[in-house]
Formats: C-alpha cells, structure tokens, sequence
C-alpha cells in the first residue's frame, strides 16, 4: 500500500494490508497501537487476523486514503503547509484521527464477523441484515398442517 512492491512478504493486520520489509519497518516503528505487523510465512496467525486481511486489502486502504486526501499526490492543507510531506506521508496518514477510525472500524466488522460464525466471503460480510434473509418466516397459520394426525380406533 505504501510503496506500491509487487512481491509484499509483510502485512499490517491492523489495516488489512499487504506490505514490503521496508514498509513492515515504518510500520514497526509507528507501534503496535497503530500498526500490527505480521510476516506473511513466517509468523502464526488468528482466524481475527485473517479475517482482518480477508476483509480489508490493499485497494480498499488505498481508497479510503485518497478519499480522505492522505496520500502523496493529494491536495491537502497539511501537505500544502509542510507538515506532511512527500517522504513522511506513510508515517503521518497512519496517525490521523481518519486512519484511527478506519482501523476501528475494520476490528469492529470483524468482530461482528466472528460472533455471526462461520465466515462466509467478503460478499456475505457485507450485506445488510435486510439483504441476508433468504425468506421470510411463515406465518402459524401458513404452517404445515400435515405435520401429525391422531387416527383412532
């Protein structure tokens, strides 16, 4: 996400993104308060952590960066006045309030995710609860009335 390496060996579990060993080290050195990082073949991973990977990615993080005017090439005051500039952008988008939230509110989806049970794609973890029933209940009186039946004798 940050530099744009086409063979990432790193990830950002706190924002669902792939990174390089170059990137896994600003990363690190932001903390584990803002940024999770884990080896991609190396370290042990929770079903969370997947989930977080599964959910977020690359492109959706890039997204929501450029939305919100945190990259490189944005018009932004901060970038304007000097405060952010074009080497120190990857550390200073990771601690806006905008990124905070973002980082929010991937835990919080997959939180949800993981009380709902077995994951079922990302196309089903984003429905809304609307979208996601199949059929309505009967109602009593629509119910199957051949379900038992007293024969007497």
């Amino acid at each position: 996400i940050d530099c744009g390496d086409h063979d990432p060996e790193w990830a950002t579990v706190s924002f669902g993104a792939v990174l390089c060993l170059q990137c896994s080290g600003r990363h690190r050195s932001l903390g584990v308060q803002t940024s999770t990082v884990r080896s991609i073949s190396l370290d042990n991973w929770s079903q969370e952590e997947i989930l977080a990977m599964l959910e977020g990615g690359n492109a959706q993080l890039s997204q929501f960066f450029t939305r919100h005017q945190l990259c490189p090439n944005s018009k932004n005051r901060l970038l304007e006045e000097g405060h952010i500039t074009q080497e120190n952008v990857t550390l200073m988008r990771y601690k806006t309030k905008a990124a905070q939230f973002y980082r929010e509110q991937l835990g919080l989806h997959v939180e949800r995710i993981c009380q709902n049970g077995v994951y079922q794609g990302r196309e089903a973890s984003r429905r809304r609860p609307s979208e996601t029933r199949t059929q309505k209940q009967p109602k009593p009186e629509q119910a199957n009335t051949s379900a038992s039946t007293t024969i007497s004798s």
